[in-house]
């Protein structure tokens, strides 16, 4: 698409008199269409609210910001990287009828002159800022976009370019622009849209839409209603299928909106048994589990699925249903018997194998996610999951094998370029574009090529988390007299072979519990089976709403981070008192859900534990000074229950997670997401997918105060987990009591000291005699 010269001048002088303007397009571009940008005062403006989301027509609002689009920390161009951008995904059932770009622009010097900041939207100009007019070294733009430009997929880009490239159609990558010059696009822009939900057909077959749009890039939020009274067998189907939502959620945190006998205002999920009413609407009788998509009473153009069984097995059936492939292209299912197997220990498919070296191909979902495209580019993360509790001795290294390629243009020079490669933002090593060494000159003069194409970079196991991020950035920097056009070609491609690959096969399973560091970063111990086939969960005789969306998330939590949903979870709703109970509970890790209201439920969990309830209110029991001693000599780190004890009688207002030994069995564990009340408990889903929380928890009792800070500590005692070899095991135990070391080191020279000195005396008497002999 060509500007035309007299209208981009005419947009260029308004835009430096503060005004608005429009853009005009030639003949064969797409329509003329208004593209006001109106540059604002850096202390006045604001950005319009959005219309509420989900409104009860099918005229919809909503907003995008750059961090919901992946650029948490902004968008950043400079000299050196004169072009950036984002992607992004809107809903398919949406079509949008007005969008616009409210872009908050930091520049750190002002006195260079000439400089624009041009947008495009999937390949088409959007306007251009002048960026020597801000005030304050910041300004904030509102530019109009035309509803026809924005698909289903999107991208929006950024380039720096002079006021005379714009109006003759060209970019003069090579400028004299200041070193340190920078232009930030802040994580706040947004784009604020409006758009039309298209009323649907009704059918399963598009399974998870509507409900769930896997590409969306905005977080969204699942709505699903309960009748009045939801019993154990209606929570666990709906834990099960909250956990659906987490596998398909790519990583993000899901949400759930929960209802008690209500319908959802747009797309939701009914699970109930025949019969029962929710809103208005009673689930259907059906010979046994069934699916059905109907029209919601409130908005036809939105749909509800109904997920019904008459007992237990039955709804377990039905959700087990919506996990598998291939629903039929009708709203209507008749869920026959299926048979589903429960997995093994340790083998969830987002974690890493560590059996054998994996390559970095199976830890992908997309091929190209690896590729960097063009001279000026983002890092290439490789995302991977790990079981929590692998151990590896200190001094091992985990050996990141790199099979990888720079682009191959006689224009790049490959004594500046290079390979940064990180783990989790940390940097980790830097790799040439040429081969390095003595024999470099002389491959060099036989015409042999000189590049690098292998490498093995080590990595402590110790900067391994439960969630990691490998980053690859190609540095590539061209020679002074490289073309303009070529830095601007994107069709060249470095690359990371997905033949390369991670090595962990000299871990084992091995650590402490109870421990919430492992429990808030991937549900674990209750992950170690991925299909929670060793896990109960306890809840009051009638849940709260809160209570019902604290499972929903937890559940969510759990197939995020294994990929797999929780088939054969065990869910009791009071304290169950029947043998097959007792025996599910004996054989499980429980986790718990409910708040210090909960006496019956919390009572019998609290046993035997550092934790007891007085009233509605949890208190620490402190231990002895000749306990720390012994918890010392044990090789536990100290104990900071003193702390915690005076945190609860400070604050009346908190929300958090305990965890305890089973009482039903020593060798599991008890965690129970807690609260002061409903309100605090509310939002304990929230906090735990926000960083500070997950960097935070830890040790057995982790609580968030009413302002949102993070404690933990450890006020109970811990037991070992896992196996190991029994070499490896001696090794461990003396690390880790190193007073019994530092004991029994004296006791042996203690007993050998004396025998030594007697054996040695003996043996300088006898050396004298036998010189005295001669």
């Amino acid at each position: 698409m060509r500007f035309n010269p007299i209208a981009l001048a005419t947009l260029l002088v308004c835009s430096v008199n503060g005004t608005a303007f429009a853009l005009s397009t030639d003949s064969d571009a797409l329509p003329e269409l208004p593209l006001p940008v109106t540059l604002q005062g850096s202390t006045s403006a604001q950005t319009p609210p959005p219309a509420p989301a989900n409104a009860s027509n099918q005229n919809i609002a909503s907003t995008l910001s750059f961090g919901d689009m992946g650029a948490t920390g902004g968008l950043t161009l400079s000299g050196m990287q004169l072009q950036n951008g984002v992607s992004f995904n809107l809903p398919g059932d949406l079509v949008i009828t007005d969008a616009h770009i409210s872009l908050n622009v930091q520049v750190n010097r002002s006195d260079v002159n000439g400089e624009n900041l041009q947008l495009m939207l999937n390949g088409q100009p959007l306007g251009a800022i002048p960026l020597d007019q801000l005030q304050q070294d910041k300004g904030f733009w509102n530019l109009d976009v035309p509803a026809s430009m924005i698909a289903s997929s999107n991208n929006l880009s950024f380039q720096l370019k002079t006021g005379d490239d714009i109006i003759n159609n060209v970019w003069s990558c090579q400028r004299p622009l200041p070193a340190d010059y920078k232009v930030t696009l802040q994580p706040e822009s947004t784009l604020n849209y409006q758009g039309l939900w298209l009323n649907v057909r009704k059918t399963l077959g598009t399974f998870p839409r509507p409900f769930f749009d896997v590409k969306q890039t905005k977080d969204q939020a699942v709505s699903i209603a309960y009748p009045e009274s939801p019993d154990a067998d209606v929570l666990m189907a709906s834990a099960i299928v909250a956990s659906q939502f987490g596998t398909l959620s790519n990583g993000r945190p899901s949400r759930f909106e929960v209802q008690y006998n209500a319908l959802p205002a747009g797309n939701g999920i009914l699970i109930g048994k025949p019969g029962q009413m929710i809103g208005g609407v009673t689930i259907p009788q059906s010979n046994g589990a069934a699916l059905q998509v109907i029209d919601n009473p409130q908005n036809p153009a939105y749909k509800l699925l109904v997920v019904s069984g008459h007992n237990e097995m039955q709804l377990r059936q039905a959700a087990w249903r919506l996990t598998q492939p291939a629903l039929p292209d009708s709203d209507t299912l008749d869920v026959p018997a299926l048979k589903i197997v429960q997995r093994e220990a340790y083998d969830a498919p987002r974690w890493i194998n560590t059996d054998r070296p994996v390559t970095v191909r199976s830890l992908l979902n997309d091929d190209g996610a690896l590729i960097a495209h063009g001279v000026w580019h983002g890092e290439n993360r490789l995302p991977f999951r790990t079981a929590p509790d692998l151990f590896m001795w200190d001094g091992s290294a985990i050996p990141l094998r790199l099979n990888y390629s720079f682009a191959q243009k006689n224009w790049i020079d490959d004594d500046e370029s290079f390979l940064n490669v990180s783990l989790n933002g940390e940097f980790l090593k830097r790799l040439p574009v040429s081969k390095e060494g003595l024999l470099a000159p002389v491959m060099s003069m036989l015409g042999l090529s000189q590049r690098q194409q292998s490498a093995v970079v080590n990595i402590d196991p110790r900067a391994i988390l439960g969630s990691n991020q490998l980053g690859f950035w190609f540095g590539l920097k061209a020679q002074k007299n490289a073309p303009c056009n070529a830095m601007a070609d994107e069709n060249i491609q470095s690359r990371i072979d997905g033949d390369s690959t991670l090595d962990f096969s000299r871990s084992w399973h091995y650590g402490k519990l109870p421990n919430l560091a492992w429990f808030s970063g991937a549900m674990f111990p209750f992950t170690r089976n991925a299909d929670l086939a060793h896990t109960t969960v306890l809840m009051a005789a009638h849940p709260t709403v809160e209570e019902a969306t604290v499972l929903l998330n937890l559940m969510a939590q759990s197939g995020r981070n294994t990929g797999v949903t929780a088939n054969f979870l065990h869910l009791y709703t009071g304290m169950p008192g029947h043998d097959d109970a007792q025996q599910q509970l004996t054989d499980s890790d429980v986790l718990a859900i409910g708040n210090l209201s909960n006496n019956e439920q919390l009572n019998p969990l609290l046993q035997g534990s550092a934790f007891t309830l007085n009233g509605n209110n949890l208190e620490v029991n402190t231990t002895s000074a000749v306990g720390r001693v012994l918890s010392l000599l044990s090789g536990n780190q100290p104990l900071t229950d003193r702390e915690a004890a005076e945190y609860l009688s400070d604050n009346n207002q908190w929300r958090g997670l305990l965890s305890m030994r089973s009482p039903w069995n020593p060798q599991r564990v008890v965690v129970v997401a807690t609260a002061t009340d409903n309100h605090q408990l509310a939002q304990l889903s929230e906090d735990m997918t926000k960083p500070a929380f997950q960097s935070a928890a830890g040790g057995d009792f982790t609580a968030v105060s009413n302002t949102g800070d993070v404690h933990s500590w450890r006020v109970g005692e811990q037991f070992v987990s896992g196996n190991l070899p029994g070499y490896l095991r001696v090794l461990w135990f003396t690390s880790e009591h190193v007073v019994w070391l530092v004991v029994l080191a004296c006791l042996i020279a203690a007993v050998s000291g004396p025998m030594l000195f007697h054996s040695l005396q003996r043996h300088a008497r006898q050396r004298l005699q036998d010189k005295t002999k001669k």
